[in-house]
């Protein structure tokens, strides 16, 4: 969610063999994509290197989440972050399994509106549809 709104969904598939990142400490990166090809609708979309350097900034960028120390163990880590019965954490809440109507009429519109590349309708870049994908509504 970016200001309260879905980007993207990660459905728990483990049911059907799939692994989910649920049990370890994730983090979060950013980058500036290098404009290839996959990137750029197949090269549609073309990029102005004139505007280079090229920057990115974030402001009140605030994670809530359940810090992970390096220096415990992977599973000891899934422990401390997980709820229990002395203390529920948001991210384990009944509203946050799946998404209602409203918010994935704002997936649908986000997906309309600004997704410019889906790895799992680029048969170009993967012949054989990644396993995920087979079972991801996208």
């Amino acid at each position: 969610m970016v200001d309260e709104t879905p980007i993207r969904v990660h459905t728990n598939m483990e049911h059907k063999g799939l692994p989910f990142p649920k049990d370890q400490a994730m983090g979060v990166y950013s980058s500036i994509w290098n404009a290839d090809d996959w990137a750029t609708q197949g090269g549609r979309v073309k990029t102005d290197w004139s505007h280079a350097p090229f920057f990115a900034s974030y402001k009140n960028f605030e994670i809530d989440a359940c810090e992970c120390p390096v220096s415990l163990a992977s599973a000891d880590n899934a422990k401390k972050c997980s709820s229990s019965a002395e203390k529920r954490y948001w991210w384990d809440e009944p509203t946050l399994s799946e998404l209602n109507l409203h918010q994935s009429h704002q997936l649908m519109w986000v997906r309309a509106k600004h997704m410019v590349y889906d790895y799992c309708s680029d048969t170009a870049r993967f012949p054989v549809i990644p396993v995920e994908c087979e079972h991801h509504r996208h």
